[in-house]
């Protein structure tokens, strides 16, 4: 009878931890990383032992896609639980408006007793705004922020915010030297950190092409000269972790929102990332030469470099006209950065095990949206809803999420509210719109896009465990359908294929039937690359 026990303690289902006392919270965000660059979902090439660590620790969901394929978008829906058309920021260039914080979950868990804090990237806010704002985020609003101002903001007690980032490597490009190489007032936290010694102009000078012998082209890769101890990835962590050990002596759980501002371009990591990986040993995405044939205008646009000669070439330049040479060393310079960052969530990480914190904190990792990368020769973000910018990593370690589990459930990152706030017993609110993780209630996933630049294509599209069906609210007769079991590239578009009809028409009725039809749009103040 004890080995007839000891059997079935083997052989029982791996528990869901359940932990006894307060839970922390640290959600961990990086910015433009697709879900298959990370060895836990099938990279082979790039080497991410950190994440692939909390993979094996956690659930891993290998189906969940973002709801708006933009950074503020995209970030006001993490924050709040609600789609783009809900709560108003449709589009980059779009701030978030005031009333967004009283339906945060900073805000929540704070009422909550939590103390909580944002470090990093927030982009709640358009950096270039084309008249004046007064935002936080804005260039011309930070300068007026005092030194010692570090929260509140938008429901977190407290901010150490990240402004320009990946900005301060292409912003020169832009003809924003006024405050690229000025001392502040001009940016917020890490700017006025880097420039503490007076030399903050050199440093920013480091982080261009030119540094590194190199020039600005449509790869915007090269190697950052910057040393790695004030690169803003660093210093996130640096933060992250130093908030972290003053959060514990406060006697209450901690949420904390982990930013990191890559691996959005350029692909410049500092060294010794920037030269890990050989472009001859990093596999290149399938390309068809009938690619631009067999799809819409619109995707030939953007291929093609819809952006050439309008002043925001750095912001799209199309992927049409690389080489394999160059596409290549895009992806290892993007791998680079990849890398560095697994190694400083690594650093943190290490650091909720050093505080004996590990087992109480549950830990959500997971990125605003993906990257072309080459796929269907496009790069970077667009108005294309591709599976490499759509997919995005989710990983969740803590109580109630099993070890070495993977979930197959079509998921969002709107998903993110309601299941922190289940996680530490908290109730969901009614204006919340996302649905628990393991709920097991997802059979398909919802995205938007209202994005205005160059051309507006409002798009929506509906994805199941099987299929994805997009459809461009401007005209009927313009849509998508693939199937991603059958097709996982993406190259078969069925949207008119008379097999397919019924199929199309079961999907467009379960879109109209969940998508919101009364969009709260804000207004656009700045730039919307």
């Amino acid at each position: 009878m004890g080995q007839g026990f000891l059997l079935l303690l083997i052989c029982a289902p791996r528990a869901r931890r359940r932990w006894r006392g307060e839970l922390n919270v640290l959600l961990i965000t990086t910015d433009q990383q697709r879900a298959d660059s990370i060895g836990a979902y099938g990279n082979s090439v790039c080497q991410t032992p950190n994440l692939d660590r909390l993979a094996s620790e956690g659930t891993r969901f290998d189906a969940c896609r973002t709801q708006n394929p933009y950074c503020q978008p995209s970030r006001a829906t993490i924050l709040t639980g609600q789609y783009p058309s809900t709560h108003g920021v449709v589009s980059n260039g779009v701030d978030a408006p005031d009333d967004l914080a009283e339906h945060s979950l900073a805000k929540l868990l704070g009422e909550a007793g939590y103390t909580t804090g944002i470090i990093g990237k927030a982009h709640f806010a358009s950096t270039y705004p084309v008249l004046p704002t007064g935002k936080i985020e804005s260039v011309e609003g930070s300068a007026s922020v005092p030194e010692d101002w570090n929260g509140p903001y938008f429901g977190f007690d407290h901010a150490e915010l990240l402004l320009f980032g990946h900005m301060l490597r292409i912003a020169p490009l832009m003809g924003m030297w006024n405050w690229c190489y000025g001392p502040p007032p001009f940016g917020l936290h890490y700017a006025r950190w880097l420039f503490r010694d007076g030399k903050g102009a050199d440093k920013v000078r480091l982080m261009q092409p030119e540094a590194a012998g190199a020039t600005w082209d449509k790869t915007q890769t090269w190697r950052n000269q910057l040393p790695e101890e004030e690169h803003p990835t660093t210093w996130v962590a640096d933060r992250a972790i130093e908030w972290i050990k003053n959060s514990m002596r406060s006697g209450k759980p901690f949420f904390g929102w982990i930013s990191f501002a890559d691996p959005h371009h350029p692909m410049d990591a500092p060294l010794p990332w920037c030269d890990m990986y050989d472009p001859m040993d990093v596999p290149l995405p399938e390309k068809r030469p009938d690619e631009f044939e067999s799809k819409n205008a619109f995707h030939r646009m953007w291929g093609q470099g819809a952006l050439e000669g309008s002043g925001f070439e750095w912001a799209n330049p199309g992927g049409a006209n690389l080489s394999d040479a160059q596409l290549a060393k895009m992806i290892a310079g993007y791998y680079g950065m990849v890398s560095q960052l697994d190694s400083a969530i690594g650093r943190i990480m290490s650091t909720l095990d050093e505080l004996g914190i590990a087992e109480g904190t549950l830990v959500v990792m997971t990125s605003d949206h993906g990257e072309f990368l080459g796929d269907h020769q496009m790069l970077f973000k667009g108005p294309l809803h591709y599976e490499g910018l759509l997919r995005v990593p989710l990983i969740v370690r803590g109580p109630g999420f099993r070890a070495n589990e993977v979930n197959d459930e079509p998921v969002g990152t709107i998903d993110l509210v309601p299941t922190i706030l289940d996680s530490v017993g908290q109730a969901i609110p009614d204006d919340v719109e996302g649905t628990r993780l393991l709920s097991g209630d997802r059979e398909h996933v919802l995205t938007e896009n209202n994005h205005k630049m160059v051309f507006e294509l409002p798009l929506r599209t509906i994805t199941t465990h099987r299929y994805k069906l997009t459809r461009t609210l401007m005209n009927d007769d313009i849509g998508e359908l693939f199937d991603l079991e059958d097709d996982p590239g993406e190259f078969v578009n069925r949207w008119s294929d008379p097999a397919s009809a019924s199929l199309k028409s079961d999907l467009l009725a379960t879109l109209d039937d969940v998508m919101n039809h009364d969009v709260r749009e804000e207004p656009m103040v700045g730039v919307v690359a």
